[in-house]
């Protein structure tokens, strides 16, 4: 049986369709994928390509800022070298100004004034380029160095040029730079690429691409190792002139450069920092700091300082070298007086007298020219001062006078106060101190009330200690001391002592002496003994109408002496070894323009004795005089009545003389002048002074 063998299959060849639909997308994918991959990679490389080239670039220009800046003198609010006419080279490339702040379109800038040299300010063979004369010396002289060196800017700023926003840097020259000097500068004016100008000699540096306004920042500290900035320095709501006074004490800056781009479709950011130091830190002193402009106003503040100044103030005025203060009293439309001009300080006071209104204002003054005025402050001098009590002494209140003093325009220093102590006082004890301006040449006695109805003694001392000697603490009155104080403009002229009379002791308390004051009244002082009969004789002109009688302390009790027409000073009742005479009154060429109309049965001595009349003077003193007898003396008789515009805003206690002994007599608010202590014999009203009030 013949078997047949069979031949084996040819193999097939290729893909089937089925095959192909499987592994095509497969295939594809692949593909893909490496392409992606391929893409990817390269992206990165060129996104970190970029990035580096970002953070050089960022490197490079905080490189350039700190070497700029450790080189400069001083950073500006504003450039301070003028931009010549046409010469590009401000910020509109024309001659728009550089400002160190953002004014929400152009960004910060840093501003630099720097000096001009002539080689590579790095290189060490370089020196400064001087200006010429007029200058101290001539270029070839061996002092050159004394003159002043010459300075420009140099400016970063963030601007878009060409479609591109980037960081820039700008030197800024004078017009005359090239020639002003002796020497021709290293450095050369720049402008933006692309602007043809004679002037510009190269074009700016540009550091960074793709910077923001907001993306340079820039602050200033007052010292390398200051934690906080400046916060007026680089605050764009402070003007120019005061950002330039705060830059003045700055020494060092912070500066941040923050970019974010796309690269390859990628977003890459760098940040930059640096910190910087001017390495001569009082650089500024070489250069103007600002071109010379006219100072703002000032504004001016007035405060009330014990006793009778006001004080005014104002904060320094950027820009302003020294100021010129006016003055104004008690008007609102009258003429303005100069108190003080080219003064440095911020701070003046102006004296006045009491109840004057001072006006004062200031004008800021610099080489460009006088501020407009500024506003005006005012202060009022009050008509009184508090005396401050010491030694457990205190006001006694109750309708009373408050302590307290006061200096008038004829420049009489009054007293006032009803005042009593808590426990037993002490002989010479103070009770208050008066200020320089109120206080005597000399140790001055006066003789005052107290409520043991006899005479009491205060002192004042040329240190403004007035001394409680003799008295009562229940009450004791400061009414009706006066004086004429040490630096008075109305001088004493000495006394001629008659018979055995002396000064008591020449230096240390008053010499006997009269003047007369601003509203023409007779002053007297002095503090005599040993002497019998007439102590002196005043000169015509200081003599009084008719006689007078007034009290004086003779050795801590009860004095009183008369003035006749002819000027004899003559005591009556006192004790040696001393007597004091202080006092004040009209001379007899004063026309008396009231007549003092008596009351309750009392009535005028007669027989050339003093008439009763009363008068107020310009300063505000009240006197009256009346030598008078026979009326009721009950304690509270009313003697007479003041009118209006006469009388005092407390009750005032005054102590005069009466037939020779201790007389007290009040003077009330409704004007009543009262009978406290008197005589019927007779009673003198000479003694009665006091400020008028209302």
């Amino acid at each position: 049986m013949i078997k047949t063998k069979r031949s084996p299959q040819s193999p097939s060849h290729g893909f089937t369709i089925v095959e192909l639909l499987i592994i095509a997308p497969i295939v594809i994918l692949t593909i893909g994928t490496f392409i992606t991959v391929i893409v990817n990679m390269t992206g990165e490389v060129l996104a970190t390509r970029s990035s580096n080239v970002l953070a050089y670039s960022i490197q490079d220009a905080l490189d350039r800022i700190e070497s700029d800046v450790k080189l400069s003198t001083t950073f500006l609010a504003v450039n301070n070298v003028a931009l010549p006419v046409a010469s590009h080279q401000g910020y509109d490339d024309n001659t728009a100004n550089f400002a160190n702040v953002d004014n929400g379109t152009k960004g910060n800038m840093l501003i630099l004034n720097t000096l001009a040299t002539t080689g590579n300010p790095l290189s060490s063979t370089n020196g400064l380029v001087y200006l010429k004369l007029p200058n101290l010396n001539d270029c070839l002289s061996p002092q050159i160095n004394q003159n002043t060196p010459m300075t420009m800017n140099v400016i970063y700023f963030v601007k878009t040029v060409g479609g591109t926003s980037s960081l820039w840097r700008r030197s800024v020259m004078t017009s005359d730079y090239a020639s002003a000097g002796c020497a021709v500068p290293w450095q050369q004016p720049s402008c933006a690429p692309g602007v043809t100008d004679a002037f510009c000699k190269t074009q700016d540096v540009r550091l960074v691409d793709g910077i923001n306004p907001s993306d340079f920042v820039v602050q200033y500290f007052n010292t390398a190792d200051a934690t906080a900035a400046n916060s007026v320095a680089g605050d764009n709501g402070q003007s120019p002139a005061l950002r330039s006074a705060a830059l003045q004490s700055t020494a060092t800056i912070g500066v941040s450069i923050n970019v974010t781009k796309t690269a390859a479709g990628r977003t890459i950011n760098q940040t930059g920092t640096m910190r910087a130091t001017r390495l001569d830190i009082n650089a500024s002193t070489i250069a103007a700091i600002v071109p010379a402009v006219i100072p703002a106003s000032p504004v001016v503040t007035g405060s009330f300082l014990t006793p009778d100044s006001g004080q005014f103030s104002w904060p320094a005025v950027p820009g302003a070298s020294s100021y010129t203060i006016e003055k104004q009293i008690d008007s609102v439309s009258g003429p303005w007086t100069v108190v003080a001009s080219n003064i440095t300080a911020t701070t003046y006071n102006i004296s006045a007298l009491r109840l004057n209104a001072i006006n004062a204002r200031v004008t800021a003054i610099s080489s460009a020219g006088s501020s407009a005025v500024s506003n005006t402050a005012t202060v009022t001098i009050p008509a009184w001062n508090a005396l401050v009590l010491q030694n457990n002494w205190s006001d006694y209140n109750q309708g009373y006078a408050a302590s307290a003093y006061t200096k008038t325009s004829a420049g009489v220093v009054v007293l006032k106060g009803l005042i009593k102590r808590s426990g037993t006082p002490t002989a010479y004890e103070t009770i208050g101190v008066l200020p320089p301006g109120y206080r005597p040449a000399s140790i001055a006695i006066f003789q005052t009330s107290t409520d043991l109805n006899v005479a009491s003694r205060v002192d004042v001392y040329p240190d403004g200690s007035i001394r409680y000697v003799v008295g009562s603490a229940a009450w004791f009155a400061l009414d009706g001391i006066k004086f004429l104080p040490t630096g008075s403009p109305y001088p004493f002229t000495p006394l001629t002592l008659s018979g055995a009379w002396v000064n008591y002791d020449s230096g240390v308390h008053e010499t006997a002496g009269y003047a007369v004051d601003g509203s023409g009244r007779v002053q007297l002082k002095g503090l005599v003994k040993n002497g019998t009969g007439t102590i002196g004789v005043l000169p015509v002109g200081y003599q009084p109408p008719q006689i007078m009688y007034l009290p004086g302390d003779a050795t801590n009790a009860f004095g009183d002496f008369s003035i006749d027409t002819a000027g004899a000073i003559l005591p009556h009742a006192y004790t040696n070894p001393y007597f004091s005479i202080q006092s004040m009154f009209y001379p007899a060429s004063y026309a008396w323009p009231n007549t003092l109309t008596l009351l309750n049965g009392w009535v005028a001595y007669g027989g050339g004795l003093s008439t009763p009349q009363f008068t107020k003077a310009a300063d505000g003193i009240v006197t009256v005089k009346g030598f008078i007898k026979s009326g009721t003396i009950t304690s509270g008789t009313v003697i007479a009545n003041l009118p209006a515009g006469y009388r005092p805003k407390e009750t005032i206690l005054l102590g005069g003389a009466a037939w020779d002994a201790y007389s007290r007599i009040d003077i009330q608010t409704n004007g009543d002048i009262v009978a406290r202590v008197v005589s019927a014999g007779w009673t003198s009203l000479d003694a009665i002074t006091f400020m008028a009030e209302q």
